[in-house]
């Protein structure tokens, strides 16, 4: 604001600042991006592990599956898991080779996903009425990203992570 003094000379009045400086604003500008950039970093990480969990428990129910068939004796046979490096299948048989394929029950991963076993032929068949398997092993369910889930399949047929 200006007034005009006894001389009518122009004079600026001592004006009372408001708003914020510059440095004030780059700071919670940075502030509001580190926050954000943690909070991506966060989700994706979340999104990786809910990915696996996810993925690990449908592969832990399958071989129960198999094995409850198997020990139901449904359609007088043992039935089995089947893993390859992208998807694994539930199948009717006293192995994949010699299968009814018209049972199977195909499950195909994520492409993030991958699959190894210590299975022989990445195989696990239960035998009709006690549900045993005849093969013991791991699985390991792995991300690209980052993680990994192992299951483990004992000699009574006891499946866990």
């Amino acid at each position: 604001m200006f007034s005009k003094n006894k001389n009518h000379q122009i004079e600026k009045l001592p004006s009372k600042q408001s708003g914020f400086t510059l440095i004030e604003v780059l700071i919670v500008v940075s502030i509001t991006v580190v926050l954000a950039i943690s909070a991506v970093f966060a989700f994706g990480n979340l999104q990786v592990s809910s990915q696996l969990n996810e993925n690990t428990e449908q592969m832990i129910q399958t071989l129960r599956t198999a094995q409850e068939r198997s020990f139901a004796r449904i359609n007088d046979s043992p039935h089995g898991v089947k893993f390859q490096t992208n998807k694994f299948i539930l199948y009717q048989g006293t192995s994949y080779a010699t299968r009814n394929a018209a049972y199977d029950r195909e499950t195909v991963l994520d492409t993030s996903l991958t699959i190894t076993t210590t299975l022989t032929n990445d195989e696990v068949n239960f035998s009709r009425q006690l549900g045993m398997p005849d093969h013991t092993g791991n699985v390991t369910l792995t991300h690209a990203t980052s993680g990994s889930r192992q299951i483990s399949i004992n000699s009574f047929g006891r499946v866990n992570e």
